[in-house]
């Protein structure tokens, strides 16, 4: 099993030191719930780690919020107050890549899923405007922000869905014919 959170401890069962306020902080356990080892993954500020996924490839999609800079395992530099910050490691948790998409305000995901072809969806809200990696203006307060990538964390496209106050997704499943179906909540 993969248990993810974040942390900014350095010692008992967290092995590794801090980046750098809060980092992602990823542990394996067998079946019996026994460490078999941990990584954390952070860049010079604050990065919150909001969901995680098991790839095909045995390895594990990290998916949350940052605000960090470049430094430490984050190589771009954040856009606005928070981004989504994609982490994607290999069996053993050693880092693959990593990839920061956002506007120019705050922007954080609550989801991630594998898709079909090999890449992946982030799901979450946006507060930002036409800006950096958003391609459309806000619709109210949040919004849903989709953003799909490719099994290299490339962006291929986002999309924006809301009204005039919050909205705010929370999952998403993949449908037929390259389609998804999102969920979340709206004031």
């Amino acid at each position: 099993y993969g248990i993810i959170g974040d942390s900014d401890s350095s010692d008992g069962d967290n092995t590794e030191p801090s980046r750098g306020g809060r980092d992602y902080w990823l542990l394996k356990v067998d079946g019996n719930g026994n460490k078999l080892w941990d990584h954390r993954y952070g860049g010079p500020d604050a990065d919150l780690c909001r969901c995680a996924i098991q790839t095909a490839d045995g390895g594990f999609l990290l998916a949350g919020a940052s605000w960090s800079g470049i430094g430490g395992d984050k190589s771009e530099s954040s856009r606005g107050y928070w981004d989504y910050w994609a982490v994607k490691v290999d069996s053993n948790g050693t880092k693959q890549w990593d990839r920061r998409y956002g506007g120019s305000a705050e922007d954080e995901p609550a989801a991630a899923i594998q898709t079909a072809d090999g890449g992946y969806l982030l799901v979450g809200f946006s507060r930002s405007g036409a800006s950096g990696d958003k391609s459309e203006p806000g619709k109210g307060l949040e919004d849903y922000w989709v953003v799909k990538l490719d099994s290299n964390g490339t962006k291929q496209w986002d999309r924006r869905f809301g009204g005039t106050e919050a909205e705010f997704a929370t999952t998403a499943i993949e449908g037929s014919a390259g389609s998804f179906l999102l969920a979340g909540y709206s004031y």
